[in-house]
């Protein structure tokens, strides 16, 4: 096993726990181990601490791993009845049996780490294998052999040699427990953050209508980790692209003083625009838990966004971009909702309010986003409004939280709108609101 192999594992679960670790903190954290070693795990856990950890939350989550990942525990000591009955057992055939009944408890737990080391412990994600993973451990380290043992004192009949099988047999038990033990804490350690995942993944694919309380405040923290991701990889290309191509004039016409040896290059800078968005978001009750996700979105967005201004509406619409902008952007939801949400949908009156007072605001360079279901209680549609939005702006996309194929059934207006949309989506889960914004960000990154 390579001497890095221990902590290779180790970064493997602090990644799996929530710890963000780059490459370059890997190999930070492996010179480290690699100056301070394993032996004084205190100095080595405030090391990798500092190397590793580097927000409160991280930190907490750091200690609690190191302390189950380099935890080691010995054999508990045998009890004094036992120690009597070992009398009667000296000489036991299998290697396993001699360890066992030797009461070395530190030899017993340095084996059972090989032996775990050996059947890819590391593999464990659920809690279903520690049945699994016990006995494999256990055959790792013999148990056939000592089974073996036990079935061949039992045959010779004898009371030294039952006596010697019975000692044996409570030994291979006590096996048993301090082994399934050690593979549940080795469940904590490795599956840590897999039960998170699994239901991350399912709460992506979750209508956001039918979300309870305690999945909304998990899927703030998911949708913050999406836009940080995609944020984090449109701003790469970005920085990639402004660089632009070697302009050969300027290089020339820069390096004349060099007598032409070309110390100094110059580069034809591209202008790249970044989004600029205009979202209108219908907070009505049937799709208020939509909106509040794009809100979210858009918002923990906005350093890779040129500017983001947010309308709201059910009755009538306002501007809550400055609600966005002073509060925390949960908060900010939260007061939007509670403020214009919930009222009786009035599409026309809305998108009259829009067109009188920001229509001016939407240019070549906007996109606008409307969020909602394009129920209007059969009041006025306004679709003339959507279509001059969609002749000034550089996209409309309208985003529906309902099927498509109810879509112009009962008093849906869509069928009035969606002939001047660029796109017409159903969006009614995180999974979806990733897919347009991702788009989104592409479409501007090529133009």
């Amino acid at each position: 096993m390579s001497v890095h192999e221990p902590l290779v594992r180790f970064l493997g679960t602090l990644r799996t726990a929530g710890v963000r670790i780059s490459v370059s903190e890997g190999l930070d954290a492996m010179a480290t181990a690699e100056v301070l070693g394993y032996s004084d795990r205190q100095t080595l856990k405030d090391a990798l601490g500092l190397a590793l950890a580097k927000s409160l939350e991280e930190k907490v989550l750091f200690e609690d791993c190191f302390d189950n990942y380099f935890r080691r525990d010995e054999f508990r000591p045998r009890t004094e009845s036992e120690d009597e009955k070992q009398d009667g057992a000296e000489g036991a055939e299998s290697e396993l049996g001699q360890m066992m009944l030797s009461g070395d408890g530190a030899a017993l737990a340095q084996a059972m780490e090989a032996a775990a080391n050996q059947v890819g412990i590391s593999q464990i994600r659920i809690f279903t294998q520690v049945n699994l993973y016990t006995r494999r451990i256990m055959e790792q380290m013999g148990l056939d052999a000592m089974e073996g043992e036990i079935a061949s004192q039992r045959r010779i009949g004898t009371p030294q040699s039952n006596q010697r099988a019975d000692v044996l047999d409570q030994a291979r038990d006590d096996l048993r427990e301090e082994v399934r033990n050690f593979v549940a804490r080795q469940l904590d350690v490795f599956a840590r953050g897999e039960t998170d995942r699994l239901r991350d993944s399912f709460l992506r694919e979750m209508r956001l209508g039918n979300l309870g309380p305690r999945d909304k405040a998990r899927m703030r923290v998911i949708v913050k980790q999406i836009a940080r991701r995609l944020a984090t990889r449109h701003a790469r290309v970005l920085k990639k692209k402004r660089k632009g191509q070697l302009d050969v004039r300027r290089t020339i016409r820069k390096n004349l003083p060099n007598d032409g040896v070309l110390f100094k290059t110059a580069f034809r800078f591209k202008k790249i625009d970044r989004p600029k968005i205009i979202a209108i978001c219908d907070v009505s009750g049937s799709v208020a838990a939509s909106a509040e996700f794009l809100l979210l979105f858009l918002w923990s967005l906005r350093e890779v966004l040129a500017g983001v201004r947010a309308y709201a509406f059910s009755s009538d619409i306002a501007d809550v971009t400055d609600i966005l902008s002073r509060q925390d952007e949960e908060e900010a939801t939260k007061t939007i909702l509670r403020t214009i949400g919930f009222g009786s949908t009035n599409y026309g009156r809305a998108l009259d309010t829009f067109r009188k007072n920001w229509m001016h605001m939407v240019d070549r360079k906007t996109t606008v986003i409307i969020l909602g279901d394009g129920r209007g209680n059969r009041t006025e549609a306004r679709a003339d409004i959507v279509r001059e939005i969609s002749e000034r702006a550089k996209r409309l996309i309208w985003l529906n939280p309902e099927p498509r194929q109810v879509w112009g059934t009962g008093d849906s207006d869509m069928p009035r709108y969606r002939p001047y949309c660029h796109l017409a989506k159903v969006t009614n889960t995180v999974k979806h609101l990733e897919e347009v914004v991702s788009d989104l960000l592409e479409a501007d990154r090529h133009g």
